[in-house]
């Protein structure tokens, strides 16, 4: 698939976790971790707008 065709798609990731586990504490601090703005930057420095975060 072409970077072209590539760029028509739409795709979202997201963190999921068993119910009554979202609150524990591995969990939280991963959320963190995936929400931190240094990964925006690395994301968009990268994927230069191949990938998007939305964040």
């Amino acid at each position: 698939m072409g970077q072209e065709a590539a760029k028509d798609k739409k795709y979202a990731l997201a963190l999921v976790t068993l119910q009554g586990r979202e609150n524990e504490s591995k969990i939280q601090k991963l959320n963190k971790l995936l929400n931190d703005p240094h990964v925006r930057d690395f994301i968009n420095k990268k994927y230069q707008g191949r990938i998007v975060p939305v964040f």
